[in-house]
């Protein structure tokens, strides 16, 4: 297991992950909706359409979780990681760092310091849940802290192995 590899493709992946969805939301804050606090989504203008709704889903999968899968997996198996339990700590690291960079990035760095406004859904400006305790509270340390840690990392770093293992028999 080489280590600076797993960390620099950590980054790599997490710089990807973070410009990605800054990008979509940043085009229409509107599109990040379902990833939001339900009491901000509540209070917008208007209802997120059925459509706005399946592009999230898309994007989220497609352009983000599947790029980053493939990347992981085909990282680790160019980098020498052998054997499954390696393969799965390789990607649980890669995940945490995408889970950390997107913590302090997006949620802390973009949307509480720098760019606030611009992260606000049309009609929910002022709303309480966007102040910092507020958002950290409800939102951004609960979606780290668990369901990031305990679900999506060690999901996806096992399967980011099986692949890696699967690809390593061909």
């Amino acid at each position: 297991m080489n280590w600076m590899q797993t960390i620099l493709d950590g980054f790599a992946m997490a710089a990807y992950f973070n410009l990605f969805a800054a990008a979509v939301a940043l085009y229409n804050p509107r599109l990040m909706c379902p990833s939001y606090l339900h009491a901000i989504i509540k209070n917008a203008s208007e209802p997120l359409s059925k459509a706005e709704n399946r592009f999230y889903w898309l994007w989220t999968f497609l352009g983000e979780l599947l790029p980053l899968l493939l990347y992981g997996t085909l990282s680790v198996v160019e980098g020498g990681t052998h054997g499954f339990w390696q393969m799965a700590l390789t990607g649980y690291i890669q995940w945490m760092m995408i889970n950390v960079c997107d913590q302090f990035f997006l949620d802390i760095f973009l949307i509480q310091k720098k760019a606030k406004h611009r992260f606000m859904i049309p009609g929910t400006e002022g709303h309480p849940g966007y102040g910092f305790k507020a958002w950290m509270k409800s939102y951004a340390l609960p979606e780290h802290l668990l369901q990031w840690s305990l679900i999506l990392c060690p999901l996806m770093a096992t399967v980011q192995a099986g692949i890696g293992v699967l690809l390593m028999r061909l």
